[in-house]
């Protein structure tokens, strides 16, 4: 088992040294990685004052001049690659990714509340009455918020509608509903 990890590891290194002995090859034919002439370069490797680097005159001239220097697929051009975008290598399936798609928020389903049923009589206790000169007053205490709710003959209150006093009872409507409330009973007969 050792001598075949050996050999192996003799082969790698044997590529290795192949590979940089190309390189440096390389390296003495043109240093200046420019691939210019030798008329353009002087003995030192820089390139001689008044010489610029010439101007590919095509694109074939480019292509080979690239794959003598480095990567052959250099001069493949990315265009003519199509084959390579509709057919992924590294996919299972060999077809591109299906475009992302972005999904729509969830909306939550809207609850519809239905208002609570109003209640057959208003939510108030009566404290006072003024009467006189064809007007009356009533005073009364909101029995769901416990404020005091002053209101004139025909003035309204959560809908209810002061039609009249008389006495000690102050007649309310709402939607063709009538509530009579009274003042508390007094105590020991008092008036």
């Amino acid at each position: 088992m050792t001598i075949t990890r050996m050999s192996a590891l003799t082969a790698a290194a044997a590529c290795i040294l192949v590979v940089v002995g190309v390189w440096f090859a390389r390296a003495a034919e043109d240093p200046t990685g420019l691939g210019l002439d030798e008329d353009e370069v002087g003995r030192s490797g820089r390139i001689l004052p008044g010489k610029m680097p010439a101007e590919p005159l095509a694109q074939e001239r480019e292509s080979h001049d690239m794959q003598e220097r480095g990567n052959p697929l250099w001069g493949i051009p990315i265009e003519s690659l199509q084959a390579t975008r509709e057919r992924p290598l590294f996919s299972s399936s060999r077809r591109p990714p299906a475009p992302a798609v972005i999904a729509k928020p969830v909306e939550a389903p809207k609850v519809v509340v239905a208002p609570p049923p109003e209640p057959e009589v208003p939510a108030f206790d009566l404290v006072g009455i003024v009467e006189g000169n064809g007007q009356g007053y009533a005073v009364f205490i909101n029995t769901g918020t416990h404020d005091i709710v002053r209101l004139k003959t025909g003035e309204g209150q959560d809908g209810w509608i002061l039609r009249s006093v008389n006495g000690r009872k102050a007649v309310l409507e709402k939607n063709n509903k009538t509530a009579v409330i009274e003042l508390p009973a007094l105590i020991g007969g008092q008036k």
